[in-house]
């Protein structure tokens, strides 16, 4: 059996792989910005060599809107495994790695997924029927409320 902690470390470590080179490019795109609200100050500055600047700190943007978009979708995809299991991280290594039959944090992991197995079967048994469902527990229909008793007359819009 693969070892499920290796793979949450491996979804993880794409995600902090990608957060200092972010944090850098984002602190560029900065310092970019700055650059060039300067270079727009000073009047002895070809116009060219501004918009190159501009044209710098878009470039920059755009790096910054494509890591974004990959940081969502991992960050996404890590929620969804992790959201999957309704467990903590550990669970994993301490369910895997049993040091002896009377394993305390082993047996506290194997009763914690007793647990969720047994509440997950409570929720899945409610949605289809109650245990206390009797004749008297029907919901009541809403009524709609009832309409104003506006004379016919009234309700004709006004001859000119």
């Amino acid at each position: 059996m693969a070892d499920p902690l290796a793979i949450i470390d491996t979804i993880m470590a794409d995600i902090n792989a990608i957060m200092p080179n972010f944090s850098t490019l984002v602190s560029s795109y900065r310092l970019l910005v700055g650059a060039t609200e300067e270079i727009q100050r000073q009047k002895v500055i070809p116009e060219d060599i501004y918009w190159r600047a501009v044209q710098r700190f878009d470039n920059a943007g755009t790096l910054i809107d494509i890591m974004l978009e990959l940081l969502c979708c991992k960050i996404s995809f890590s929620a969804e495994f992790l959201t999957v299991t309704c467990a903590p991280v550990d669970i994993f290594r301490l369910l895997v790695n049993p040091e002896e039959a009377t394993d305390t944090p082993f047996r506290t992991a194997e009763e914690i997924l007793q647990l969720e197995a047994l509440r997950r079967l409570v929720a899945k048994t409610r949605e289809n029927t109650s245990a206390f469902k009797c004749a008297h527990s029907a919901k009541p229909t809403p009524t709609k409320p009832p309409e104003e008793q506006v004379p016919p007359a009234s309700r004709q819009a006004p001859e000119e």
